[in-house]
């Protein structure tokens, strides 16, 4: 469903990601972790399109997709979110989880 082929980002000299390769599988449940500054926020920027990488490849549904907008992501079904510390509490628990 998701393909990474050896994407680099750079900004001025400083590599914040270097060649990171990986799928992920229709219907598969997939993590990322690592520590703060291992440029785990620059990749989901550069797969949501918000950032374009120096070089390598995004494959979306088998389209390569690396040089789309994030407008343009959003029409064929990639949406990046953003993690949200707190609840809202006039909302309830289902809203709050959607």
């Amino acid at each position: 469903m998701l393909e990474l082929d050896e994407l680099v980002m750079d900004f001025s000299g400083f590599r914040a990601v270097n060649g990171c390769s990986f799928r992920v599988e229709e219907g598969s449940i997939t993590g990322l972790i690592g520590p703060n500054g291992a440029g785990k926020t620059t990749l989901f920027n550069l797969i949501a399109g918000a950032l374009q990488p120096t070089s390598g490849t995004i494959r979306f549904l088998g389209q390569d997709v690396t040089a789309l907008a994030s407008h343009q992501l959003f029409h064929k079904g990639l949406v990046r979110t953003f993690q949200i510390p707190h609840e809202f509490h006039k909302l309830t628990a289902l809203e709050n989880l959607m």
